[in-house]
């Protein structure tokens, strides 16, 4: 007959040793504010330096464009990096830019 494992119950308590151990015990954040370098702090709202603009859209209403899925469209509103097409088929999409090319 197999051994019953004991219940979490049943097993003794291990008694927490009296030192401190290894890497805990030290206070979580410095006291000595004077030595710490701070970053000064950009006020919101204001992008960050290195993000780059958003830049609008090369086309303009009334551009006839080419999507490899939807086909031929006519632009019919622009929206900064998005363009609203009309395709031929009636069907009016919102899609990136850079997805459409100008047709010629």
């Amino acid at each position: 007959m197999p051994k019953k494992r004991p219940s979490s119950r049943e097993l003794p308590m291990r008694r927490a040793k009296k030192e401190p151990l290894k890497g805990r015990g030290k206070p979580l954040a410095s006291t000595n504010t004077a030595a710490k370098k701070t970053k000064p702090l950009r006020p919101r709202g204001l992008p960050h330096p290195n993000v780059q603009p958003v830049l609008a859209s090369s086309y303009t209403t009334g551009d006839a464009v080419s999507h490899p899925l939807f086909g031929d469209g006519i632009v019919t509103a622009i929206d900064g990096d998005r363009v609203t097409i009309k395709f031929a088929d009636g069907r009016v999409k919102q899609i990136r830019d850079d997805y459409v090319k100008h047709r010629r």
